[in-house]
């Protein structure tokens, strides 16, 4: 502003003095310096404002900017927390080809599912419980073991005949009262045996002897007694726990005794009880 002064000063002493009066050289320099006083003004203020547009526009770029990338980082850290896309619930996805599944994916039919349900020891704790059951009499715990659509089958030597004695499970609780003389098959010299449940209990099963047996087989061929697995023929699908108790010296070891307890999967995939068998030397 200065420099404008100094210049309008210079200006105005050149003009000629005898064309106008000291006093009206004095108003039009004033005048003339208060012109230039607003030029100045008008130019200052005319800069500010520019200077806020540019300020307030840089602000709105960096806002919108900042925006922007706002959201692609939400974009971005949404789509990372999904491996895969959404799909609709109605909306079914099918593979382009059925050779790119991965047959790891797909379910393989396992011909051991029901292998895999048998328990080797928890069978023998069972066929325990149901020894000890016979040997007390105790029908109720008996029936509880008791398959629920197989009858209990129940035989005085290693053979299973179309006559042998059956009894269903709804029968096993009052067995000890039944007055029935049953045959249970033939002894010696073709001998009937006719007996009462609670007779045969006691003469034939006496399952004391086994409670503590020489071995225990469980799913495994006793090849001291038996090399023919004779019973696993007659029961394909069964789990059998042998009792064995070794002869004596004494009658060359030819009085030697087993129970095999029968067992056969249930529709709750529990194996229940199908026969009681006993094995013993015939002459």
């Amino acid at each position: 502003m200065k420099d404008n002064q100094k210049q309008a000063e210079e200006q105005l002493h050149d003009f000629p003095s005898f064309r106008m009066s000291e006093s009206t050289q004095d108003h039009l320099h004033q005048q003339l310096m208060n012109s230039l006083k607003d030029a100045e003004m008008q130019s200052k203020r005319n800069r500010m404002l520019m200077n806020k547009v540019r300020i307030g526009l840089l602000t709105a770029a960096a806002l919108l900017i900042f925006s922007i990338l706002s959201v692609n980082l939400l974009n971005t850290n949404f789509n990372s927390g999904n491996e895969e896309n959404p799909v609709p619930i109605d909306q079914e996805v099918e593979p382009e080809d059925d050779s790119e599944v991965d047959s790891e994916i797909v379910p393989q039919p396992d011909d051991s599912a029901n292998e895999n349900l048998f328990n080797p020891v928890q069978l023998e704790q069972q066929a325990n419980e149901i020894l000890q059951a016979i040997h007390n009499r105790d029908m109720d715990v008996l029936a509880s073991h008791v398959h629920p659509e197989e009858s209990l089958l129940m035989s005085p030597y290693y053979s299973v005949m179309d006559h042998t004695v059956r009894f269903e499970k709804d029968d096993i609780a009052a067995l000890m009262e039944d007055t029935t003389e049953y045959l249970w098959g033939y002894g010696e010299a073709n001998t009937e045996i006719r007996l009462t449940p609670s007779a045969y209990w006691e003469n034939h099963l006496q399952v004391e002897r086994f409670f503590t047996p020489d071995e225990v087989f469980v799913d495994q061929q006793n090849e001291q007694v038996e090399t023919g697995n004779y019973l696993q023929t007659v029961f394909p699908d069964a789990k059998i726990v042998e009792y064995y108790h070794a002869g004596t010296e004494q009658y060359s070891n030819l009085d030697w005794r087993s129970l095999s307890l029968v067992f056969e999967q249930a529709a709750n995939n529990e194996w229940k009880l199908v026969a009681i068998i006993n094995n013993l030397f015939t002459p």
